[in-house]
């Protein structure tokens, strides 16, 4: 009876240690976007929650007026290309502005009736290079022209305005549609609006 009594204790002690929550590796350092961290506190610059805003409403807004823009709706697939970015913050990389256009873009690009009308294409310079780097050597790596009547540029403007010695910076972001063939812009997006107060 005594090695039964001196036995229970150690199984009751294997029972809670069983009961204990599994033990966790290191923290992945993971935030959602929308929280601002220690390190984008005091910051000037745009936050990555308002590009990413900024980014869903381009995307909202051209899915929106697709079927009402005139040139899109021609009975040709258009062609749309990376066109400028207009980067007069002083002080955001273009990179950053770069980086969330690529976001609308992979977001439209989810729309089966937006590419039933719009095809996207990457810069000429850019698959030219990937496909001299893969083909054989002497290989055509040249691409076929663009028409003109049928390609518009993604072209979007990116300004900073700061008061106060940069307490408070007022941004705004526009993205339009511009044609090849004549330079007419044939579709804008409202202007993103965001201030910031360190």
């Amino acid at each position: 009876m005594t090695r039964v009594l001196s036995a229970t204790p150690l199984i009751a002690l294997a029972l809670l240690s069983a009961c204990e929550a599994p033990p966790r590796g290191n923290y992945s350092g993971r935030v959602d976007q929308t929280t601002k961290t220690k390190a984008e506190v005091g910051d000037h610059r745009i936050s990555v929650t308002s590009l990413s805003e900024a980014s869903d409403q381009v995307a909202e807004q051209l899915s929106a007026d697709l079927n009402v823009v005139p040139e899109l709706n021609t009975g040709f697939r258009s062609t749309v290309v990376f066109g400028d970015i207009n980067n007069k913050t002083g002080i955001v990389s273009t990179t950053d502005f770069e980086a969330f256009r690529n976001n609308t873009r992979a977001k439209l690009m989810q729309s089966r009736s937006l590419l039933s009308k719009i095809k996207w294409v990457e810069s000429r310079s850019r698959v030219e290079q990937i496909a001299a780097r893969e083909q054989a050597p002497g290989a055509q790596t040249g691409l076929p022209a663009l028409n003109p009547q049928y390609t518009f540029f993604l072209n979007g403007d990116m300004y900073r305005v700061e008061r106060n010695n940069e307490k408070v910076n007022y941004y705004t972001i526009t993205y339009n549609l511009t044609s090849m063939a004549d330079g007419s812009i044939i579709w804008t997006s409202s202007p993103y609006e965001v201030k910031q107060a360190p």
